[in-house]
């Protein structure tokens, strides 16, 4: 898809997905209406709902989307669904919707998924968001493992907007029984971008014009992961974003950078960065 087409897509996907609420079942919306959604934009992609994740083409862009196992969440370690085969483990070749459903079975909006495959286990996944949601880290780990011998341009993370300040609020007589505020604050933490950016930031502060982060600073608090119908809210933050001073000369070196192709750090370089 083009940039065009994707967005479009994204516009029609959510209110087709989020129209319709359930109640007393796993998750606040129809898991069966998203999985739908994603075999029916697959199929029109590629002709077949069907298709699974490992693609074999040369010039395949390598992506992967971070996932985490329902039963064992205190590991903290997510389960990439590639569409490359890693040297590190078997990739296990899914098909794309299992995938997609997996990446997206947000706690509380949908229900997590079972998958199965020839010699794996069925196991059960929810959204990589709950303490991955800014994947850059694993990014770095996985070009590590599939480029060893390569040199990085520049780093680019986009987030979706800043979140409001976490806290946990002092708790009423009722939360005290049923501690809603701090279960909510808790989905917050897990979810929160911001350290991992810190972090990141941190780690290439040495090396100019390198890591670029873009997230939309104002506006974007307000707004739930299920309102489709605040799109023009979105499109009108994130270009008032773009159009400040700060991020338009962060915009012209990151575009000057991807044309150039300049090989600033080798990856062995990166590890190294990472490890600390």
């Amino acid at each position: 898809m083009s940039v065009i087409d994707a967005i479009d897509c994204y516009d029609r996907f959510t209110k087709t997905v989020f129209k319709v609420t359930q109640v007393g079942r796993d998750g606040k919306f129809k898991h069966k209406v998203l999985e739908k959604a994603f075999k029916d934009v697959i199929k029109r992609q590629v002709g077949t709902e069907d298709e699974r994740m490992l693609d074999a083409r040369d010039n395949a862009c390598k992506t992967f989307v971070c996932s985490r196992v329902a039963q064992d969440l205190s590991a903290g370690i997510p389960q990439l669904f590639r569409t490359y085969q890693s040297p590190e483990a078997n990739t296990y070749n899914c098909m794309i919707w299992e995938a997609a459903r997996a990446t997206s079975a947000a706690p509380t909006f949908f229900g997590q998924i079972s998958i199965a495959g020839p010699g794996y286990p069925k196991q059960s996944y929810i959204d990589g968001g709950v303490g991955r949601n800014n994947p850059t880290k694993q990014i770095l780990e996985e070009a590590q493992l599939i480029f060893p011998d390569r040199h990085v341009t520049c780093i680019i993370s986009i987030g979706a907007g800043k979140a409001s300040t976490i806290s946990i609020p002092k708790p009423s007589l009722f939360q005290r029984i049923i501690p809603t505020e701090l279960i909510r604050a808790t989905i917050a933490i897990a979810t929160d971008c911001e350290t991992i950016e810190q972090e990141i930031a941190q780690r290439f502060r040495n090396v100019p014009d390198f890591y670029y982060r873009f997230n939309v600073e104002q506006g974007m608090q307000s707004i739930g992961l299920a309102e489709f119908d605040k799109m023009e809210n979105v499109v009108a933050h994130t270009n008032q974003y773009i159009r400040m001073e700060e991020a338009k000369q962060r915009l012209t070196k990151v575009v000057s950078a991807l044309c150039q192709r300049k090989a600033l750090l080798p990856i062995p370089q990166i590890g190294m960065q990472i490890l600390g």
